[in-house]
């Protein structure tokens, strides 16, 4: 009997020990809750030409689908990224709002069946206002818009856009509208007015005069397109399916277009912006770039591990003052004297955050004894976050993130969730396949995600354009779409290097590729630079002040055409956009003062301008001065 019991001890022990090293060997790994927060309602009281309206209350905060989601907040996105400042109120303050002072008034679908709202439109219409209606109710519509009786439809292709180049009326034409947006259909155009845009043969952006101003009805859910193209379109209950047959949801599974040398979705708001609104609308626009450059080559690296082996990148981008983004994972790999030199390189420090923890995660901490460790406790974003935090320089902040290998979460805006509730401004998770770079999410700008509540994110995703820059082939399409930027779309194009590669797998040709698209980016006058370094820019751009009036004044015996511009530009380097040609009058020239001692009176100074196409429509490059500028812009 006693040595059954010995036995049965010894075997039960051996069992113990044998459980114990098999979970030491595969641990069971306990994630930890991760810290989420929703999109919020935003209002902007910037002083703006533009002012966009947006009913914060509308919005379903649960919706069962894609289709039930608010959009109107993606309005934003166009006026912050083509023009720079715009105000942004919600319907409650609406009534009692002043609207002298702004040129435009966007009256999102959130707001279309405010028809209480008519007198004050109207009033304003009289005075020389401008109001974009998006799929107006019939109140609204009835002060200038077609009739709507073909109600709802689904579209399904881009088949007329008044005066944009051809190539871009034919990446437009690409789009597979289906289940990106919604039209209203109408019997028959509306008379006397001008089409800017059919979709299936059906006018969908039209312009009309009433009284002294004019009414721009778009007819389509514009939030929705402009979403669906820049954010990715999720399946219908709002999750993301993994399209490529492996365990991991990536971000590039949301990824939806099939044209990725053409931003389409840039495409698309500058023909609203400077073809549309630019028809009734002298636009003058804070230029997106520094220094008056053609475009933005935003360089980040992979730490990958190697600690401050990884720097020798940065190291080499110092030598013609670029900057970059180094995203490094926790436990952090680098020494104090690594850490001190991202600073003196002015290299930004990011973080590779981790969503799913395996064998290889150094998201992680063991809990055992010794070395025997049968449980392990994952990290969460914020937990990373924080983590990363304590090894930043002082007076360093750490803005910006970007998922590790672009995992992501099955839900459509959960990822976004955690990564605002570490508090980061910035992230980089949307990446174009390494098979396939390019504007595979419409664009290569930073733009304002929207949550599933139908409210914003205050985080600015920059899409990685190129997430492998490596072979000849890779070089010349990267070159082409520089070429490209610089002539015609001036984009933001995100790229990213592994400091790795180089050394674990050393061949020249990457190592030629990686220095050549350094010089490409110089050689058309892009500017080269770190997430960080161009948000300051972007929040510049956004917080500055841009007011601007039309009037004519008599210069000697002839009568000129001036654009009075004021402003205020926080930082170096800022510039303007003016139209070269206002109706049937051309750019002349553009001055500068202190001030307007007489409203009669042209500004002394003429400043040195520049001509630039964005994408055929034809503008002036105004550089600026630090502080408050005064600027006629004459037109002859």
């Amino acid at each position: 009997m006693r040595d059954r019991r010995v036995r049965l001890w010894i075997w039960l022990s051996v069992i113990g020990i044998g459980i114990f090293v098999y979970f030491c060997q595969h641990p069971i790994r306990i994630k930890q809750e991760a810290k989420i927060s929703q999109g919020v309602a935003m209002t902007l009281d910037s002083t703006s030409d533009y002012l966009v309206v947006v009913d914060e209350m509308a919005p379903n905060a649960t919706p069962e689908s894609f289709m039930e989601m608010s959009f109107s907040y993606a309005w934003i996105n166009t006026f912050q990224q083509e023009i720079g400042p715009v105000s942004v109120i919600g319907a409650q303050q609406f009534p009692q709002a002043d609207l002298s002072g702004f040129k435009l008034v966007v009256l999102t679908r959130s707001v279309s069946e405010r028809g209480d709202w008519v007198p004050k439109i109207r009033s304003y219409l009289e005075r020389g206002g401008n109001v974009v209606l998006e799929m107006p109710g019939a109140k609204l519509r009835a002060l200038a818009s077609a009739d709507g009786k073909g109600g709802l439809r689904k579209p399904q292709t881009v088949t007329y856009a008044h005066g944009l180049m051809p190539e871009f009326q034919k990446a437009l034409s690409a789009i597979k509208l289906s289940e990106m947006t919604q039209i209203i259909g109408s019997a028959g155009p509306l008379d006397d007015s001008q089409t800017w845009m059919t979709i299936d043969g059906v006018p969908v952006i039209y312009t009309k005069h009433y009284s002294a101003g004019n009414v721009i009805t778009v007819d389509f859910d514009y939030g929705m397109l402009l979403t669906s193209l820049q954010q990715g379109r999720p399946l219908d209950d709002l999750t993301i399916r993994n399209m490529r047959g492996t365990a991991q949801i990536e971000t590039e599974d949301l990824a939806k277009l099939d044209v990725p040398d053409m931003p389409i979705a840039d495409i698309l708001e500058r023909f609203i912006v400077y073809g549309v609104v630019g028809h009734s609308v002298a636009i003058a626009s804070f230029w997106p770039f520094f220094d008056s450059m053609n475009g933005a080559i935003v360089v980040t690296h992979d730490e990958g591990g190697m600690g401050d082996a990884a720097l020798w990148t940065s190291q080499y981008e110092a030598t013609f003052q670029a900057s970059s983004t180094l995203f490094a994972r926790v436990p952090l790999q680098m020494t104090e004297y690594g850490v001190g030199l991202t600073d003196k390189t002015h290299t930004e420090l990011g973080l590779s955050f981790e969503l799913n923890a395996d064998d290889k995660s150094s998201a992680q901490e063991p809990m055992g004894w010794f070395k025997f460790s049968p449980i392990w406790r994952t990290y969460n974003v914020d937990q990373q976050t924080q983590q990363l935090r304590q090894w930043m320089p002082t007076g360093s902040q750490l803005i910006s993130s970007q998922a590790k290998d672009g995992i992501w979460t099955p839900e459509y805006t959960r990822a976004f969730r955690m990564i605002a509730a570490a508090g980061f401004r910035n992230d980089a998770s949307y990446r174009a396949p390494k098979d396939v770079p390019g504007y595979v999410f419409g664009s290569g700008f930073p733009f304002v995600p929207l949550d599933v509540n139908g409210r914003i994110f205050n985080i600015l995703e920059y899409p990685v354009v190129f997430s492998s820059l490596q072979t000849q082939e890779e070089r010349e399409f990267f070159e082409a779409i520089v070429a490209a930027s610089a002539k015609q779309t001036h984009e933001v194009i995100t790229v990213s290097f592994s400091p790795q590669r180089y050394t674990t797998h050393p061949d020249y040709e990457i190592f030629e590729t990686w220095q050549e698209a350094y010089r490409i980016a110089s050689e058309h006058k892009h500017w080269i630079t770190s997430i960080s370094n161009y948000f300051r820019f972007s929040r510049a751009r956004f917080t500055g002040e841009l007011r601007s009036r039309s009037t004519d004044l008599k210069i000697g015996n002839k009568t000129s055409h001036l654009l009075r511009i004021e402003l205020l530009a926080p930082e170096n380097g800022m510039s303007i956009s003016v139209p070269k040609t206002l109706r049937t009058r051309s750019f002349s020239e553009a001055r500068r003062g202190l001030q307007r001692v007489k409203e009669d009176v042209i500004l002394p100074e003429v400043i040195q301008t520049s001509a630039v196409s964005v994408m055929g429509y034809e503008r002036m490059i105004i550089p600026l001065q630090r502080g408050f500028n005064a600027i006629d812009v004459v037109y002859e």
